[in-house]
């Protein structure tokens, strides 16, 4: 809410579990600032809601909405900043023209086939955007949301990561469980500091060089053979590539903040110079966490007296091993 604002009692209605099919027997206050309607029963939207001229914030999380294009027509257009339909039955995402303080918009597990329509926004202030499990094969509609700090597009149908020229400020994009099978698209993204390509067709890293902010990076369930491209990349704090093909542990030399690496699932074959222990000594000063099960050098006799010595400053080895 605007400064961190809070309502008073009057001005919040709070329905959040009450089962309702319908919202006749419940008085809508004409003053109400903030409705949260979250895991009820109501397939339509209440004219009433319309005619609030003063709502921040609406959340119809959990409901039966199929259908939510009278919100076109709401009254709260220059107040609302927050609306939510996660969780519902919606085919399409409705034409919101005007809404000019809108800054967090959640359509998030729907049936949504096409996300053209958020063109109608015009220039809104939208920061978050949550379009995640839905059915969207591509990123389209969204070129003038240039205020866009979080986009939330995984278990989709997108092929390709396009059309985002416009969001240079974004901090958080996720695309995790998608079809992509390139890094692309991503050369003026400075501000990006987390990126979730998990559960995709990549077989290669490269495509991040440019985003220089990133602290997050999560690659995990693709086919990827080798760790590359990671020279520019002198933020990284996480980097999970578990569920892979690689082989050898390389690339790692500017990684002088990395904290957490995920490793497990691969090929790596042992513990020796060639495939692991030499590939790790750039991050020995700083790595505390590290997942190398399910590779055949875990099966090793020595595995974690051998870990513990190439990196002292480990605290959590595997999900088995807390070594703090």
């Amino acid at each position: 809410m605007a400064g961190n604002e809070v309502p008073s009692s009057s001005e919040v209605l709070d329905l959040t579990n009450e089962h309702l099919h319908s919202l006749e027997k419940v008085e809508l206050n004409s003053q109400l600032r903030v409705l949260d309607l979250t895991a009820n029963r109501l397939s339509s939207i209440d004219p009433r809601i319309l005619s609030l001229t003063g709502l921040v914030s609406v959340n119809f999380r959990q409901n039966l909405l199929t259908d939510v294009s009278a919100w076109a027509e709401a009254a709260c257009k220059g107040t609302l900043e927050d609306l939510e339909f996660r969780d519902n039955q919606l085919k399409e995402i409705p034409a919101l023209p005007g809404f000019s303080k809108l800054r967090r918009l959640e359509f998030s597990y729907n049936e949504i086939h096409s996300i053209e329509a958020l063109a109608a926004l015009g220039p809104a202030p939208i920061q978050e955007l949550y379009l995640a499990a839905n059915k969207i094969p591509a990123i389209t509609g969204i070129s003038q949301l240039s205020q866009l700090t979080t986009l939330e597009l995984g278990s989709n149908r997108i092929k390709s990561i396009e059309n985002l020229e416009s969001q240079a400020l974004l901090k958080e994009l996720w695309l995790g469980r998608n079809r992509i099978s390139t890094v692309q698209g991503l050369s003026h993204m400075k501000s990006l500091r987390c990126i979730s390509l998990q559960s995709n067709r990549l077989e290669s890293m490269l495509g991040f060089e440019a985003c220089t902010g990133l602290e997050e990076l999560y690659l995990s369930h693709n086919g990827i053979w080798r760790i590359e491209g990671l020279g520019s990349l002198k933020n990284l704090k996480i980097l999970d590539v578990s569920n892979n093909r690689i082989s050898k542990v390389e690339g790692l030399e500017s990684q002088t903040q990395l904290e957490d690496l995920w490793l497990n699932d691969n090929a790596i074959p042992s513990l020796d110079d060639a495939a692991l222990a030499s590939g790790l000594k750039p991050v020995t000063a700083t790595l505390t966490v590290i997942y190398l099960e399910g590779n055949p050098a875990a099966q090793d006799p020595a595995y974690e007296e051998r870990i513990r010595q190439l990196l002292p400053k480990l605290k959590q080895l595997d999900s088995k091993h807390n070594l703090s």
